[in-house]
């Protein structure tokens, strides 16, 4: 697959494209549908199928947090099976492009797009006045076929914003449910103090990334990923009360798994919330309750 920009998109767009248009940050079923549809469209007309996507989501620019990140989003697109992503920045100039011109000057002479394909919520262009109605009249003039599909429900109208409250409120079962996948946290092991060896559960720390939304404080049962293998985990979120460290920070023991792994990148998935934080009178008082925490993620 191929990861370019639209000023460079020239290079590989040589015959006609099937476009994606959404905000995809949480590649949702919804999300999945849209693209889906779009690829095997472009497979079928002898195009090339391209995704947009935003460098930072719209939504988090103004003021929302990210559920996943760039390098996220465009993994999940690749087993998709898309054969172009296009990286837009949301910067100033492009907010400021009017719906008309972003039709005429992204889609039709950048994108060289034949079809286009959207979700009925979708909006673009200056102050998001363009609406999938206008969408498909602006792509008329251009030749460009356009199709708008109806929002996903299950329990209500599968959304971005539902599942970041999901996240949010720690019902991370619940936005998996929505997205097809846990939700997950990339990032570097660093060196913590080591006191979860020292109870014969050995942790790996990782800080809390920037820009991401993250589950609410507490404890999960997870699942590790590290380099192509996949390990059970049981994770923190927050701080670590009883042995003073108020730092909040994510700390998973990983389950039948001694390596040393600092600096190295790990991805935690979060597959259910086990209960809150608690502070315990001393270290036996966490490694017992470690011991039921365990007993409780291998019945999930």
């Amino acid at each position: 697959m191929i990861v370019t920009n639209s000023d460079e998109l020239i290079k590989y767009a040589h015959k006609k494209t099937a476009v994606a248009l959404g905000s995809f940050d949480a590649i949702h079923k919804g999300h999945i549908a849209i693209i889906s549809e779009t690829i095997e469209f472009a497979k079928q007309n002898d195009m090339l199928s391209l995704v947009q996507l935003f460098e930072v989501p719209p939504a988090v620019i103004c003021g929302a947090k990210a559920i996943n990140s760039l390098e996220k989003r465009i993994g999940i697109i690749e087993e998709l099976g898309a054969d172009i992503v296009v990286v837009e920045r949301f910067d100033e100039e492009f907010k400021s492009i009017e719906y008309t011109d972003f039709v005429k000057e992204y889609l039709s002479n950048r994108y060289n797009s034949g079809m286009v394909f959207a979700g009925n919520n979708y909006r673009f262009g200056h102050f998001a006045k363009g609406d999938a109605e206008k969408l498909i009249d602006e792509c008329q003039k251009y030749s460009i076929g356009a199709k708008v599909l109806d929002c996903l429900s299950l329990d209500g109208v599968i959304s971005s914003t539902r599942i970041r409250e999901y996240i949010k409120n720690g019902e991370v079962d619940m936005a998996a449910t929505l997205m097809t996948r846990p939700y997950s946290v990339t990032n570097e092991v660093v060196k913590g103090k080591a006191l979860g060896r020292s109870i014969g559960f050995p942790t790996a720390n990782m800080n809390i990334p920037q820009g991401l939304i993250m589950p609410k404080d507490g404890v999960y049962a997870t699942r590790v990923k590290f380099e192509g293998k996949t390990f059970l985990g049981i994770t923190n979120v927050g701080s670590k009360p009883t042995v003073g460290n108020e730092k909040r920070n994510i700390e998973t023991y990983i389950l039948d798994f001694q390596e040393e792994i600092y600096d190295k990148k790990i991805e935690v998935e979060f597959l259910k919330r086990l209960r809150d934080i608690k502070k315990f009178d001393n270290l036996d008082g966490l490694k017992n309750q470690l011991k039921k925490d365990r007993e409780q993620m291998l019945k999930i």
